[in-house]
């Protein structure tokens, strides 16, 4: 399993809600200017007391960043997280010494650390290594078609608070106005200042009423009459009209991956739950009796 394909398939998971693991979405400046995983696994990149700190620890903390500071390179953000990890190791071995290593909340909370792991681990070996490449082109291939999202328009409006004013706009078209200049200087909304563009869009983007009337019209057609919405009175004019053709295999991998691995995740959830006994309790401790 490549691992942008593994990444695809942990995101998936955590977004199916099944399992809460311990991931982080990795930086892609950080992936570029690295060695291979292997190598950061023991590449040390300072000692405390004789204990290493490796380069794998790093990158997982600039993975685990805020997502403008994973934008950065890792060479900017590096003398900071190793001057944390410094310090992050400091505490440990203190905490060591002091004995915590025997206290029963950190043993508690390494066997919940513990079954994430093995949960991840499980996961990516059992169901991840299904999601390869050859089974996400095969999919692909199959529901293609399916996936172009049909009609799309290229439209403009001008937004108006009345009927009337709306109507003494759409004479002003009649009359050889140009459409984007009135609706820069009438319109209410807030793409006046674009002369009302509202780019590309498909059925049931907009509003059910807006929706209809436009996709009524032939490219540079204008509505003879004002709509009607929660918004107010629309003037609209259709200014060129598609076919979305069906995303590239690139731009549909993820989703792919994503619908493939939780389908893949809840065929195995309902297969574990033959093989156990399953008992449920209310939150007083009463059992639930099965349907």
């Amino acid at each position: 399993m490549t691992s942008i394909m593994k990444l695809f398939f942990l995101k998936s998971l955590v977004l199916f809600g099944a399992f809460h693991l311990l991931l982080a979405i990795p930086s892609s400046n950080a992936e570029t200017k690295l060695k291979p995983l292997e190598k950061m696994e023991t590449k040390i990149v300072a000692t405390v007391d004789g204990k290493p700190i490796f380069l794998s620890e790093i990158i997982g903390m600039a993975q685990r960043l805020p997502e403008q500071y994973r934008k950065m390179s890792l060479e900017a953000v590096y003398p900071s997280l190793l001057t944390r990890a410094i310090d992050s190791k400091l505490v440990t071995l203190e905490g060591r010494r002091a004995g915590f290593s025997k206290d029963p909340d950190v043993k508690k909370r390494l066997l919940d650390v513990e079954d994430q792991i093995i949960s991840e681990i499980f996961l990516t070996k059992t169901i991840g290594s299904q999601v390869t490449e050859e089974a996400l082109q095969k999919i692909y291939s199959e529901t293609k078609s399916e996936m172009a999202s049909g009609d799309q328009i290229k439209a403009r409006h001008i937004l108006l608070d009345s009927e009337e004013k709306a109507m003494e706009i759409i004479k002003k078209l009649q009359a050889g106005g140009e459409f984007a200049k009135l609706a820069s200087e009438y319109s209410t909304g807030p793409s006046a200042a674009s002369g009302g563009d509202l780019g590309w869009f498909g059925e049931g983007q907009m509003v059910p009423e807006f929706s209809k009337a436009a996709f009524a019209l032939n490219p540079g057609d204008i509505v003879t009459e004002p709509v009607k919405t929660q918004f107010g009175w629309h003037i609209i004019l259709v200014e060129d009209r598609k076919v979305s053709a069906p995303p590239s295999f690139d731009e549909a991998k993820e989703q792919l991956a994503s619908t493939m691995s939780q389908k893949l995740l809840k065929e195995l959830i309902e297969t574990l739950r033959t093989k156990v006994k399953i008992v449920r309790f209310k939150a007083d401790g009463t059992p639930i009796k099965d349907n």
